[in-house]
């Protein structure tokens, strides 16, 4: 977002072709979309901003993008060097400020640094565990001429393991009864979809994902068997409870999934060997009996080569009678013809009027992340076909990112998942969307509360609820009206699918939709059993 600081860049790049810069509405939503890029691509996002307020407003998004492992360039403006320290305009110490939440946080102060500087930013970003890297850049060099030609990062390296623990990996899962794979979003930065797939079909191992791994196994794959904690399933958490090897790829067990009951995170009797290209990561959230430090894709590669010719024994006999039960359950729910609506029903319907290669966005809450980011209520297909949060857990991330989706593949369906807290904090993204013709649809569900934290308030605080439900909320269709977007206001059952089959329409044509479906306080019994867990439990 422009400011006079930082025009200089602005000039530049209206000077040269085959750079083109997107108007945010707010600075966070500028940063989210950056990060959503990172998320579909794997390259870092950049994102521009001026100083003081513009570089202190991305913080949120920069500090989902570190949790996240997500490569960002944040070009922030700064005062200029000659009046540094002297309580200039904006001036504050943003470079301090970021430290803890970027991978570096550098400030830039002579010309000639310029080049060197950027060229370090990108390979920072997208070396090792990715994440966001921030350029502190005062106005006065930003006008001084550069003698040279700027070379950009090399590509990514990949770390391999090293061979006697891959060997000793294999062996474990060799000799497993009951070996389960869990992969999550290093799998998915590190692009292992199709050697994590062959991985499991070779050792005959059920597949679990997190929500950032969503989309490394198909979820129609008869290995594809779900997620963890409030994300959990009665098949998923079974079998959990029964591996006797369990090989997590890119995953922690961390605690806004797990919340590190005794049901979530890998039983004391397993063997638990945890793969991550970050050396401080195993061992940091649960207790690993095996540690391996390496790029997820070399790694399943390299076991692969090992397991050439091994022949495992069958997946549990029960897994797909079970799959189908859970399959049955759901279609119960999405049958349901409840008023309020039932959220399950929103959530197929929408997974039935939108292709099979829509990318999902799913923002927090107990509705949109632990429903519609949950295996299987909106099945996902492939990698890097998600916008999710990290355990940072930001209210309005995804859906101020999802936008970004349009631009990496203008050719895809987008959707989002948000309650109407986190679509309140963001909705002066749909100007923006609006202006740019991105075929986008928030999918708001309405259940008038800030339901997470009224699930507490509701589960452990004896119903004293203050704050967290909503006496009054905007117009939401009205809103994305008057900005430029499709709307409707559904409450009724019969009214889902030709409202999503509109939306649908709309974005064809270029225009956003937002779609306000009111529907009930419904709680998943993961939702409902991380909920209870996750404080101090209160006398009522």
């Amino acid at each position: 977002m422009p400011g006079g600081h930082v025009l200089p860049i602005y000039d530049g790049i209206y000077l040269t072709e085959g750079i083109t810069s997107v108007l945010a509405r707010h600075e966070h939503h500028a940063a989210a979309m950056a990060a959503g890029w990172a998320q579909l691509t794997g390259e870092p996002g950049v994102v521009l901003v001026t100083a003081g307020p513009g570089v202190t407003n991305t913080l949120t998004a920069v500090a989902e993008a570190f949790v996240g492992a997500l490569p960002l360039v944040i070009l922030g403006g700064r005062g200029a060097t000659a009046t540094a320290l002297r309580g200039a305009s904006q001036e504050i110490p943003t470079d301090r400020i970021f430290a803890p939440v970027t991978k570096s946080a550098l400030r830039v102060d002579r010309a000639d640094l310029l080049m060197a500087a950027l060229r370090q930013a990108f390979a920072t970003a997208r070396g090792g565990r990715p994440g966001p890297v921030l350029l502190d850049l005062p106005r006065d060099i930003l006008i001084q001429d550069i003698d040279g030609d700027y070379r950009p990062a090399g590509p990514r390296q990949r770390v391999a393991a090293e061979s006697e623990r891959v060997g000793r990996a294999v062996a474990a899962l060799r000799s497993a009864r009951r070996p389960l794979i869990v992969a999550g979003g290093g799998a998915q930065a590190s692009d292992a979809s199709a050697p994590v797939t062959a991985l499991a079909e070779i050792l005959r191992a059920p597949v679990l994902t997190s929500l950032s791994g969503r989309g490394v196994i198909a979820d129609d794959h008869p290995l594809a068997a779900g997620g963890l904690g409030a994300h959990s399933t009665s098949v998923s958490r079974q079998l959990l409870r029964q591996a006797d090897v369990i090989l997590g790829l890119g995953f922690r067990f961390e605690e806004m999934e797990t919340n590190w009951s005794v049901n979530a995170v890998p039983p004391q009797s397993a063997t638990y060997i945890q793969v991550d290209i970050d050396p401080a990561e195993p061992g940091r959230s649960v207790p690993v009996t095996m540690a391996v430090v390496a790029d997820i894709r070399a790694f399943t590669e390299q076991c692969l080569a090992l397991l050439a010719g091994h022949r495992a024994a069958s997946p549990p006999a029960t897994l797909t009678h079970d799959l189908v039960g859970l399959e049955e359950s759901i279609a119960a729910m999405a049958s349901s013809a409840e008023v309020p609506l039932h959220p399950v029903r929103v959530i197929r319907a929408a997974r039935e009027v939108f292709p099979r290669d829509t990318i999902l966005g799913v923002d927090v809450g107990a509705l949109a992340q632990h429903i519609a980011g949950a295996f299987p209520y909106f099945p996902v297909f492939g990698p890097r076909s998600t916008i999710v949060p990290s355990s940072f857990y930001g209210m309005g991330f995804a859906a101020a990112a999802i936008p970004a989706a349009r631009f990496v593949h203008p050719e895809r369906h987008a959707l989002c998942f948000v309650g109407d807290g986190s679509f309140q904090m963001v909705m002066n993204v749909l100007p923006m969307a609006a202006q740019y013709r991105l075929g986008v649809t928030w999918c708001v569900l309405n259940d008038q509360a800030l339901g997470s934290i009224w699930d507490q308030q509701h589960l452990v605080y004896g119903d004293r609820i203050l704050d967290t439900a909503f006496s009054y909320q905007p117009d939401l269709a009205g809103v994305a009206t008057a900005s430029g977007c499709h709307a409707a206001v559904v409450e009724k059952p019969d009214g889902i699918l030709p409202a999503l089959a509109a939306a649908r329409a709309a974005n064809e044509r270029g225009v956003p939709a937002v779609l306000d479906f009111r529907v009930a306080r419904v709680r998943l019994t993961g939702t409902q059993e991380h909920a209870a867990g996750t404080y101090v439990q209160h006398d009522s």
